[in-house]
């Protein structure tokens, strides 16, 4: 008995042929993706093992400047200053859900940072002190 082809089968091979397609793409999107945060993850552990490193004149650095940020903020260069009010101020643009202190916030685009999100201050002080050390370090470790 010979199978006869009719539009039934034929259905079926053209699903199958989509549905492995389906899955090739997103096989292929996936580790595209993931190579890219890898990418852009190691252009951000580079800016922290310059605060990790223990070479004297880093540590000697970081523990100067995190010093300076504790007890004289007054002398906190006008730069970085200006760092952490951009960022407070700066304006969302696409919807932003976090935790701050286990507490949810959300910032819908078009509010400041510091109207929607409660650590913003916090966030913006961390932000600008790493990119002190990392400049101070750039500077005088070479």
């Amino acid at each position: 008995m010979a199978l006869q082809t009719n539009s039934f089968r034929i259905s079926r091979y053209i699903l199958l042929a989509l549905v492995l397609i389906l899955c090739i793409g997103i096989i292929v999107w996936t580790f595209i993706n993931n190579r890219d945060r890898a990418a852009q993850s190691d252009t951000t552990v580079d800016n922290v093992i310059h605060i990790t490193n223990n070479d004297p004149c880093v540590q000697n650095i970081n523990n100067a400047i995190s010093q300076l940020w504790a007890y004289t903020p007054n002398q906190i260069p006008q730069k970085y200053q200006d760092m952490i009010t951009q960022y407070m101020n700066e304006k969302i643009i696409t919807r932003q859900d976090g935790y701050c202190n286990d507490t949810k916030f959300t910032c819908r685009p078009g509010q400041t940072r510091r109207d929607c999100d409660p650590c913003a201050a916090g966030s913006a002080r961390q932000f600008a002190q790493e990119q002190h050390i990392a400049d101070t370090i750039a500077q005088e470790c070479n």
